[in-house]
């Protein structure tokens, strides 16, 4: 091995030590696909793949959605990485089916959707908006993160929800997002999200059953409150 290939395997060990040891949202985009691309590829470079990949594809959803193709047009890419990416959506997914077997979660009623959003949001230090998937019974099938960070649900674009719900089978969805140093009041910009997205999801076949808010010592939800 190379005095190269020492550095790059030096760097990819302190990568998945930080990945493991702390939380992964956290890290930026470039370091999360690099750190992925690593399961790909046994050497090499892959600091600059990562930067040639999130230029050409923006984001890291989008590379893990890409065709073959798509994903073959971008230099470094062969057709073994490619199968590789495209396979990993899919292995995740199969988690999450497995992970909701193990224990399944109702959401009958406000108190319900409260509840869970609680549990997946009140400890954290950073801005979250999370959108909750539910069966025709309730069951809940599926927690998506959407984004991070101050704005979240501005910055989320409709139709990338719209193809998530879709995708997930869903009847009825709930959204929630926290204000970790805040109160529990909605902005503006909350409920023109809340509007736009209900709206939105109707006219897909998905009922928006909830949007709370989960601050410090309180919560808010649009259904209690008949804004929906």
């Amino acid at each position: 091995m190379d005095k190269n290939e020492n550095l790059h395997s030096g760097h990819y060990k302190r990568l998945r030590s930080k990945a493991l040891s702390q939380d992964i949202t956290k890290m930026s985009e470039r370091e999360v696909l690099e750190l992925t691309l690593q399961l790909c590829f046994n050497r090499g470079d892959l600091n600059d793949l990562s930067a040639r990949l999130l230029k050409h594809f923006k984001s890291y959803y989008k590379v893990l959605s890409a065709s073959k193709e798509e994903l073959l047009s971008v230099e470094g890419i062969g057709e073994s990485a490619a199968e590789k990416l495209m396979l990993l959506p899919k292995l995740v997914n199969y988690y999450d089916m497995s992970k909701a077997k193990e224990k399944e979660v109702f959401a009958y009623c406000t108190e319900d959707c409260i509840k869970i959003a609680c549990e997946n949001l009140k400890n954290l230090e950073h801005e979250r908006l999370m959108m909750f998937v539910l069966n025709g019974s309730g069951k809940l099938i599926k927690e998506i993160v959407l984004g991070d960070g101050q704005d979240a649900c501005v910055k989320v674009k409709t139709n990338e929800i719209i193809l998530k719900a879709v995708e997930s089978k869903a009847s009825k969805v709930f959204f929630a997002h926290n204000h970790p140093t805040g109160l529990a009041k909605p902005s503006m910009s909350d409920i023109n999200f809340t509007s736009q997205i209900s709206k939105a999801l109707f006219y897909a076949g998905v009922k928006v059953v909830d949007h709370i808010i989960v601050a410090k010592n309180e919560v808010f939800s649009f259904s209690m409150q008949n804004m929906l």
